[in-house]
């Protein structure tokens, strides 16, 4: 097996080097630096890694064994599978991320458990890479999403679920009404652009508009210099979420040109944007 100067190969050092030597293996792995491949052989210290105390080390072991194990597989190893949907709820939101992205959504065939616990995960996790890349997964499992959604509806009122239902079953949810003056799970963030005016007399126009349309007070903000400035509208209620884009869907003057959920990653983002200004 491929060893360094030494002679101790890299699936030892994996599993009881010290961590400096762990993450020189993960990276020679993920540079493709090891002679001969990948193979069950690394699972091992792969799953050391996994396990470690350091997130750098879960987090790199986690996308690792989604590019070896799962990607391009018709039957991924389950042991794999089941350390990456323990690893899909670690405390590091980078471990989560490897977990998610690189493994569970790459699953060729979705178990129905897999596909509800990937729902759970889209209801939680709504930064846009991973949220998309939930949908796309599940985008051929729409009849039994559809049906998962709806029981889970039935049992209570779920806001998370009933915001999932249009981007995982391209159809709206029944029973909406219930839902309208609840508060969203996590803030709406519109990117909307304006013709015409200076940034502050656009923010102005667009909150009399959004009031007309039965906003009690719209929440806007202006980004970027005057001439390279856009709208920011944050919503957190859904009635006002929807009144919004329906207000502005085909308006003459102002275009949402990007939504996404207000993630507490995304706040910091915009915050430091801000001060730099």
């Amino acid at each position: 097996s491929p060893t360094d100067s030494g002679g101790i190969s890299a699936q030892e050092m994996l599993q009881t080097g010290p961590t400096q030597l762990k993450m020189h293996s993960l990276a020679m792995i993920s540079q493709g630096n090891i002679k001969g491949g990948i193979d069950e052989t690394y699972l091992p210290g792969l799953t050391a890694c996994a396990m470690d105390k350091e997130s750098l080390l879960r987090s790199t072991a986690a996308r690792i064994l989604g590019q070896y194990f799962v990607q391009e597989k018709d039957t991924p190893n389950p042991e794999v599978v089941e350390l990456l949907i323990s690893l899909s709820n670690d405390e590091s939101d980078d471990v989560r991320f490897s977990a998610i992205y690189y493994g569970l959504t790459e699953v060729k065939h979705i178990s129905p458990e897999l596909a509800e616990h990937l729902l759970n995960l889209a209801a939680k996790e709504r930064s846009e890479n991973l949220y998309d890349k939930i949908v796309i997964a599940l985008s051929t499992y729409k009849p039994q999403i559809t049906e998962l959604l709806d029981e889970k509806l039935a049992q209570g009122d779920n806001i998370a679920i009933y915001e999932l239902y249009e981007d995982f079953t391209g159809q709206k949810p029944k029973n909406t009404d219930k839902y309208l003056d609840m508060p969203s799970s996590r803030p709406h963030l519109l990117i909307i652009s304006g013709d015409g005016e200076d940034s502050s007399t656009l923010k102005e126009e667009l909150i009399k508009e959004l009031k007309a349309a039965g906003m009690e007070n719209p929440n806007v903000k202006v980004s970027g210099t005057s001439g390279n400035s856009v709208l920011m509208l944050t919503t957190y209620i859904t009635r006002d979420y929807m009144t919004a884009k329906e207000a502005l869907s085909n308006h003459d003057k102002f275009s949402i040109t990007q939504e996404m959920w207000l993630t507490p990653e995304l706040e910091m983002q915009i915050e430091a944007m801000r001060k730099a200004q």
